[in-house]
């Protein structure tokens, strides 16, 4: 599951319930991202479409590193780290870091 800090308190609750019981809950919106919507050999091409780099960063994010501590790890300057990611979501087609992460946990990769 995954849960906003803007989400509301009764949203969180009912939230916490499902993911105990061991269900998927996602806010709205990010629906079209979950195991059973998603084809893992879609996602498998979009993440092949990723340069090394890229793939690096994308990982860290996964991470939850920021973009600071992405590019000291990785020897960087910010500025290319803010490129990179601009290029993994127009590669995966997403629009935040949070469905970048949600679509590689589709394959599981550690």
């Amino acid at each position: 599951g995954f849960i906003s800090k803007a989400t509301p308190t009764d949203t969180i609750a009912e939230a916490l319930k499902q993911i105990m019981k061991g269900n998927i809950w996602l806010p709205e919106g990010y629906e079209e991202f979950s195991s059973e919507n998603c084809s893992t050999i879609n996602v498998a091409n979009l993440v092949a479409g990723l340069t090394p780099k890229q793939f690096k960063v994308v990982k860290l994010l996964q991470d939850g590193l920021l973009n600071k501590q992405i590019a000291a790890d990785l020897e960087i300057t910010e500025a290319t780290v803010k490129a990179h990611i601009s290029a993994i979501f127009k590669k995966l087609g997403v629009k935040t870091r949070t469905q970048a992460v949600l679509l590689l946990k589709e394959l599981d990769i550690e």
